[in-house]
C-alpha cells in the first residue's frame, strides 16, 4: 500500500524536527522538552502504523505528510520569533493528535465509534418515550435536551469534538432519569396502590398497569445501559474526535 511508505516518511519527518528543535534558541527548554515528549510519541504511532495498516488512504496520509514537512519547515528560531511559542506549539500538539486519530482511519477502528454512536442514538430514544410516560414537567425536560441531542449526533457521525462535548453534557440527565424509572417500576410492582391508581389513570385493568410499569423499567434499564456503554467507549476513544 502507498500509505505505508507515506507514513513512514511523516515518521521520519518527524524525526527530522526533533533534532531541528534540540538546536532552537527561541524555545524555552520546559517547552523544548515537551515539544520532543510529543512528537515522539506522534512518530512511534506513525511507525506503529504503518506496520498495522489495513486500510489504504493515499489522500489522508498525504495530509499527514504536508503537516509534517510544514512543521519541520517552521522548526525555526526565525518563525517561533515572529508567531511567538504558543502558536508553534499548537502546531506541534495537532501532529500528536493527527496521529492518535490516525489509526481509526487506517487501521479500520472506526467500527468501534459506529458502535458507540449507535448506543448513544440508541440509548436516548427511551429516555424520551420514558419522559412523555412520565408527565408535563419530564417532557419538558427532555424538550431541552433535543437541539444539543440532535447537534451531538450530527457532529458525532462527522467525529468533530463538539460532538463529543455534547454527547457527554446530554447523557447525564438520561441516565439519572433510567435510574429513576427502574426504581418507579420497583416500586409500582411492589404497591397495589400505585398499579390501581395507573390503571384507574388509563380507565384500563391491573394486567395493563401492570405492562406500563414494566415498560418504564425497561425503557429505564435500556437507558442506563446503552448510554453508559456509549459515554465509557467514547470517552475511551476521544482522541479519534477532532
Amino acid at each position: 500500500m502507498k500509505s505505508r511508505e507515506i507514513l513512514r516518511d511523516v515518521a521520519q519527518t518527524l524525526e527530522d524536527v526533533e533534532k531541528r528543535i534540540n538546536s532552537l534558541k527561541n524555545l524555552s527548554d520546559k517547552n523544548k522538552q515537551k515539544a520532543l515528549r510529543l512528537l515522539h510519541e506522534a512518530r512511534e504511532n506513525f511507525l506503529k502504523l504503518s506496520e498495522t495498516l489495513a486500510v489504504d488512504n493515499e489522500e489522508l496520509a498525504n495530509f499527514f505528510l504536508k503537516r509534517a514537512v510544514r512543521l519541520k519547515n517552521n522548526t525555526t528560531d526565525k518563525y517561533i520569533e515572529k508567531m511567538g511559542e504558543k502558536e508553534y506549539m499548537k502546531d506541534v500538539a495537532a501532529m500528536n493528535k493527527y496521529s492518535k486519530v490516525a489509526p481509526y482511519d487506517f487501521a479500520g477502528e472506526v467500527k468501534v465509534l459506529r458502535r458507540a454512536y449507535f448506543a448513544f442514538l440508541a440509548g436516548m430514544i427511551p429516555f424520551y418515550i420514558v419522559s412523555g410516560i412520565f408527565g408535563p414537567m419530564y417532557a419538558f425536560t427532555a424538550l431541552i435536551l433535543i437541539i444539543p441531542t440532535l447537534l451531538a449526533m450530527l457532529s458525532l457521525r462527522k467525529r468533530g469534538n463538539l460532538g463529543l462535548m455534547l454527547s457527554f453534557a446530554v447523557m447525564p440527565i438520561p441516565m439519572v432519569m433510567g435510574a429513576f424509572s427502574i426504581r418507579y417500576a420497583i416500586y409500582a410492582f411492589n404497591d397495589p396502590a400505585e398499579l390501581s391508581r395507573i390503571a384507574e389513570a388509563f380507565g384500563r385493568s391491573i394486567s395493563f398497569a401492570q405492562g406500563i410499569v414494566t415498560l418504564i423499567g425497561v425503557l429505564g434499564a435500556a437507558t442506563l445501559i446503552l448510554l453508559g456503554y456509549a459515554s465509557y467507549m467514547l470517552y475511551k476513544h476521544r482522541h479519534a474526535f477532532l
